[in-house]
């Protein structure tokens, strides 16, 4: 029977671990709104090259503090379509890295003294920006406040954790396996990855970790091999996102899995030697007589973990080729592969990710302006076609578009509605804002098209023809509406180079083509140039075209105020 002692001890470190988390949740969120501008635009720009890739997965996740959520956010934009496996190779490999910044903090402020010391005080001087009406300053008031949760956490962990000793069972078993061989050290990865699998955090586990090997409970090549096998278990909360995505969603989560897998494999043969050269280094760094002996220990566990993640990220990027291919012959590429993945905000159980996911709505728009976009271009197309097999094709692309867009549009407004229920920054919140305005209009641009298609398909119904000169003016106002919806395409793809000025030109040339247009149609018909029911689906035309330039500059004028 379970004594009430040991439930209470069960629960008073679960308790320490929540705190811990809320801590490192509240710190990542606050830094979010501080930066989160920055790492949209870091990530917005991502290119195939890995190097490049590395650095901004390492900045994402070292303000995330968390390889999972930000493994997460990106098995989510890979499932989009919005980033390409080889593209999120790299990603993949920084956060490795990132992931290993909060083990560094953790070392030196919660080892090397009591931070509570310095901790009440700052949060005494800091307390009063929290209820600041200026969001920047509200938000640094926010992160100070999670890096002191985080931290007095960490000290009820130390305090709370149950005393064990070399007769514990766990313990027992972990020591039972030193100088053991490869399968004892094996067992031992294996612990660490369940350990990790359950709290869903490897900042947390490998905390842990450092608490236990700080008190002395376990030596440094069991802590060792813990820390290899945490790093394997963060892969698994971003396979497990992958199973609602994706082929290439799952062949993502896949190379996280395989880069943490291959690096143990890689390491465990030669863990002695690395560990002797981190003993080293630590004993370098602080020198031959410590002046505080409380924080060898964590230092080491930390140069461990960052120079694993370091090595084998600088050992396998050049072969992040042979990586896509493994994780291609693993989750073999079929020959009609559909992207067909909702759009849908999940926050992640640690960290959420609400101020960069904002990016992941807005690559959606863009994606959504440039079908809106070829959906336009097949309306000139539509209006001269001959060819009946041809004609009727067109119709049916046309009429599919508006249905994408319809359930695309409807998917983002859910996406952002959700992101409003997260703690976003005034900027974050006005971005989101501007974004529910630019999703209405798009969508709106796309039911016009289709209305464009069904006027052309009535007027050869009814076998009402233009002229020359009617063809020609629609050619013209035609093009102008393009240049329109291209500029509209271009500020979708970077808010922040909107050019409101140019977007207005353009719009004030199709309000006066518009104008002239239907003054001159009116005149054609008073002179009987054409017959009347040709001069109805003219005008309709001419109307729909002035319309699609209003939601286009109503576009622009939304991401300009965001």
């Amino acid at each position: 029977m379970i004594s009430l002692d040991l439930i209470y001890d069960l629960l008073s470190v679960f308790g320490a671990l929540a705190f811990f988390l809320f801590g490192m949740k509240l710190m990542s969120e606050s830094l979010q709104k501080i930066a989160g501008h920055r790492m949209r635009h870091y990530l917005s720009s991502i290119t195939s090259n890995p190097w490049r890739g590395l650095f901004t997965g390492f900045l994402i996740t070292g303000t995330l503090q968390s390889s999972s959520a930000a493994t997460v956010m990106l098995v989510g934009f890979v499932s989009a379509g919005l980033l390409t496996v080889a593209e999120s190779v790299g990603l993949v490999f920084g956060a490795n890295i990132g992931t290993t910044v909060t083990s560094w903090l953790i070392t030196f402020f919660g080892f090397s003294f009591n931070i509570r010391l310095i901790l009440l005080p700052i949060i005494a001087l800091i307390i009063p920006l929290y209820f600041s009406t200026n969001s920047g300053r509200k938000s640094i008031a926010e992160f100070v406040l999670g890096f002191s949760i985080l931290f007095f956490g960490l000290q009820f962990l130390r305090e709370t954790l149950p005393e064990v000793n070399q007769y514990s069972e766990i313990v027992s078993f972990l020591m039972h396996q030193e100088h053991k061989g490869i399968g004892s050290l094996l067992l031992i990865v294996l612990t660490g990855t369940v350990i990790t699998m359950i709290i869903q955090s490897s900042t947390a586990s490998i905390t842990l970790t450092m608490v236990m090997f700080s008190d002395g409970i376990i030596s440094f090549e069991v802590a060792s091999a813990l820390v290899i096998g945490e790093n394997i278990g963060t892969t698994v909360t971003a396979n497990i996102a992958a199973i609602v995505g994706n082929r290439n969603a799952k062949r993502t989560a896949l190379i996280h899995f395989l880069f943490n897998l291959i690096g143990a494999i890689i390491f465990i043969p030669f863990l002695q030697f690395y560990i002797q050269g981190v003993e080293s280094l630590a004993q370098t760094i602080l020198g031959s007589d410590p002046s505080n002996p409380l924080l060898i220990k964590p230092l080491k566990i930390s140069i461990f973990h960052s120079g694993f993640n370091i090595i084998v990220a600088l050992l396998l990027i050049s072969f992040t080729d042979k990586l896509i291919n493994l994780a291609n012959l693993i989750i073999p590429v079929k020959l009609h592969e559909i992207q067909n993945s909702p759009v849908a905000y999940r926050d992640n159980f640690v960290t959420s990710t609400s101020e960069l996911s904002i990016l992941y709505a807005s690559k959606k728009l863009h994606q959504l302006g440039l079908n809106i976009q070829h959906m336009f271009e097949m309306i000139p197309e539509l209006l001269l076609e001959k060819e009946t097999e041809r004609y009727t094709q067109l119709l049916e692309q046309i009429d599919q578009k508006e249905n994408e867009a319809d359930k695309i549009e409807s998917e983002v407004i859910e996406y952002l509605s959700r992101l409003t229920e997260s703690r976003l920054s005034a900027e974050g919140s006005r971005l989101v804002n501007s974004m529910m305005i630019v999703a209405n209009n798009v969508e709106s641009i796309a039911d016009i098209c289709y209305k464009m298609s069904k006027v052309i398909d009535n007027k050869n119904v009814q076998k009402a023809w233009f002229n020359q000169d009617q063809r020609n003016s629609l050619s013209e106002l035609f093009k102008l509406v393009d240049s329109a919806l291209v500029l509209m395409g271009d500020h979708l793809q970077n808010i922040e180079k909107t050019d409101l000025v140019a977007a207005q030109l353009i719009e004030q040339q199709i309000n006066k083509m518009r104008y002239d247009l239907l003054g001159k149609h009116l005149q054609d018909l008073k002179n009987s140039k054409y017959y009347f029911n040709s001069g109805q689906f003219y005008q309709q035309l001419i109307v729909y075209c002035e319309k699609i330039g209003d939601h286009a500059i109503n576009v622009s004028e939304a991401l300009k105020k965001s």
